[in-house]
């Protein structure tokens, strides 16, 4: 099975925020979410019927983006080289 996504989106971070939540859907299905944002500019990545293998794929894709932002942060503290 492949990611569903209703409708193509980017959505920018910024300070979040990021959380979980557990709940149940109307059919009372247990359900389990990553969510970004809040209030009516919350979005919801539901995890659900994901197996541990993707929740990997996603706490590895989370570490290089911790890498990349920490790489920009240096970048943007270190001096400038001369050429």
């Amino acid at each position: 099975m492949t990611a569903h996504i209703t409708g193509g989106l980017t959505v920018d971070l910024d300070n979040g925020p990021v959380r979980t939540r557990y709940d149940r859907d109307a059919n009372g299905k247990q359900r389990a979410a990553l969510i970004i944002g809040e209030g009516s500019d919350a979005f919801g990545i539901t995890v659900t019927d994901s197996g541990p293998e993707l929740l990997d794929q996603l706490q590895e894709a989370v570490s290089e983006l911790r890498a990349w932002a920490a790489l920009q942060e240096r970048i943007k503290t270190s001096p400038e080289v001369e050429r």
